[in-house]
């Protein structure tokens, strides 16, 4: 079942990845958050007991960048920091009250705009769009970890 994928067909995947991240970069600076915050902030609402070192797996960004945005996010009162039991080294991330607020004004219109989005795919592309990019992502994502890139 392996079919010839074309130079061009690479170009309008990379061409409509980046057109899509530059949604949500344009989305994060409407709402005065640079983009990678947003991504952090989107994923503390889908990841229970979320920590420092599953965010840097999840969004690719060195455990400095996501140090330093989490950093900020605790001296504004947005986040709170739990010790794990087992290891005192690694804490998991919260939202605080105030986090919430925050997060519940911006993640929901990126929700709808998903969802709407999807919407306009049948099931049947929608059911295909979701296996492809499964298998794309962590066939992607293994290649790149044995290139050590």
């Amino acid at each position: 079942m392996e079919c010839k994928i074309t130079e061009t067909q690479i170009k309008k995947f990379a061409i409509a990845l980046h057109e899509m991240n530059m949604i949500y970069e344009d989305y994060a600076k409407s709402v005065n958050l640079p983009y990678t915050s947003l991504q952090i902030l989107n994923l503390l609402t889908q990841i229970d007991n979320c920590t420092q070192r599953v965010l840097c797996e999840h969004t690719f960004l060195p455990k400095q960048t996501v140090n330093t945005i989490i950093t900020n996010f605790y001296k504004k009162g947005m986040i709170e920091l739990k010790e794990i039991p087992n290891n005192r080294r690694s804490k998991t991330i919260h939202l605080t009250k105030q986090g919430e607020e925050f997060v519940n004004s911006i993640i929901p219109q990126i929700r709808e705009a998903e969802r709407s989005s999807m919407e306009k795919l049948t099931p049947a592309q929608q059911k295909a769009f979701l296996e492809g990019m499964e298998i794309y992502c962590s066939s992607f994502r293994k290649i790149m970890k044995l290139k050590k890139i």
